[in-house]
């Protein structure tokens, strides 16, 4: 594991509310606040108890559902991250017909989960390898 060193303090010099990143991790954790964000509109919606949204599509019409892949198919999603999420719920759409919701908050939580050890310092390479591991750990132990 890796710590990064926190930089010189950057007080005074910014107005206040002012946050700093370094490219990487900042492009990294804006992704992955995008992502949480389409992760939690579709988040309540999830099983038998799962509430009902109101979507107001781009023609104006009014859509009550709390079919996730319905949600999805009516927002305007325009963050490319978050638009590969969409795609990731669509596909499971497409060849299980069912699961969507579940694509998506999985995946929400685990980036949640990844934004943590961000912050704590870990690079994002040691997670993608450490969720590498624990799939391969998942599969084995399924088969």
């Amino acid at each position: 594991m890796s710590l990064s060193i926190p930089g010189p303090s950057q007080a005074g010099l910014f107005k206040p509310g002012y946050q700093s990143h370094d490219a990487e991790d900042g492009a990294v954790i804006r992704n992955i606040e995008a992502c949480q964000a389409i992760s939690g509109t579709v988040q309540t919606s999830l099983g038998p108890y799962g509430r009902n949204k109101i979507v107001i599509n781009h023609l104006q019409k009014m859509i009550l559902t709390s079919d996730a892949a319905t949600i999805l198919r009516e927002l305007d999603v325009v963050h490319p991250a978050a638009k590969l999420l969409v795609m990731a719920s669509q596909q499971q759409d497409a060849e299980m017909g069912d699961g969507t919701n579940l694509v998506i908050v999985l995946a929400g939580e685990l980036l949640k989960k990844a934004e943590e050890l961000i912050r704590m310092g870990l690079k994002t390479s040691d997670i993608v390898s450490g969720y590498e591991k624990a799939q391969n750990y998942a599969s084995k132990v399924l088969e």
